[in-house]
């Protein structure tokens, strides 16, 4: 990895300025609003101005609102195709932050960070779109998550030889907390590290959290622990069973 280069920040920025602004980008916005009433504001007259106050958002103390908003935005995504170009322009500072917890590829094939951040959103893209019309209560961080997943299984299918520990250990650093709070997969990893302390298996509630949380497969920790699938499902349905107990 040579240097982090923005070039693709830098251009999806410019981007915006003009796909943003004009008679698109007001219909589009007038479509969302058609499905989501809630939404109406006369300080928004487009997409863009919906999308610069979710960004201010974080800074003005409104993440709760900013949060309903993405929400319905994904909700209704298919009331105009750029709403899910407005929804990649509003998870921008989030994708950054997760690039930064990747070490923006470091470690990969990746020929420096801006190639690194290209098929982020490339990925991010995949996941909005693939999750049009669905209701998240977290809907940011879930797709931040997701995407932080997905890239994170480039890694691990090009580091397969590599062994997985499985055991208490749960590193926090490889949570995404962005700019809208926690997310429900912080807290399902908060209550695994807690339940560890209360009679839970560390191995049980290891897997429990690599498929919960970083969203990996039986078959994925499979191959990078040794362990069979039958193994791991049975941890992972023990593992289920006492935190519902």
């Amino acid at each position: 990895m040579n240097s982090v280069a923005f070039r693709p920040i830098d251009q999806l920025t410019a981007e915006w300025e003009t796909v943003g602004r004009g008679q698109e980008s007001e219909n589009a916005w007038l479509a969302l609003i058609g499905r989501e009433p809630d939404l109406a504001s006369d300080a928004v007259s487009d997409l863009h101005d919906l999308v610069a106050y979710l960004r201010s958002a974080p800074r003005s103390g409104e993440r709760t609102d900013a949060a309903l908003i993405v929400r319905s935005m994904l909700r209704s995504q298919d009331a105009h195709t750029l709403l899910p170009r407005a929804i990649l322009q509003a998870l921008l500072p989030g994708l950054v932050s997760v690039a930064r917890r990747l070490s923006w590829g470091a470690g990969g094939d990746w020929s420096d960070g801006g190639t690194f951040f290209s098929d982020l959103v490339a990925t991010a893209w995949e996941v909005i779109t693939a999750w049009a019309g669905q209701d998240r209560q977290y809907a940011v961080l879930d797709l931040l998550s997701a995407t932080r997943c997905r890239m994170r299984r480039q890694f691990i299918g090009r580091q397969g030889t590599k062994e997985l520990l499985l055991g208490p250990e749960i590193d926090e650093g490889l949570l995404t907390h962005s700019w809208l709070g926690t997310t429900a997969l912080d807290e399902l990893a908060r209550a695994i590290e807690e339940h560890i302390g209360s009679g839970l298996d560390p191995i049980d509630g290891a897997v429990l959290y690599g498929v919960r949380v970083l969203g990996l497969t039986t078959a994925d920790l499979a191959r990078i622990s040794g362990r069979s699938r039958r193994y791991l499902s049975g941890c992972r349905i023990r593992a289920e069973d006492h935190l519902r107990a």
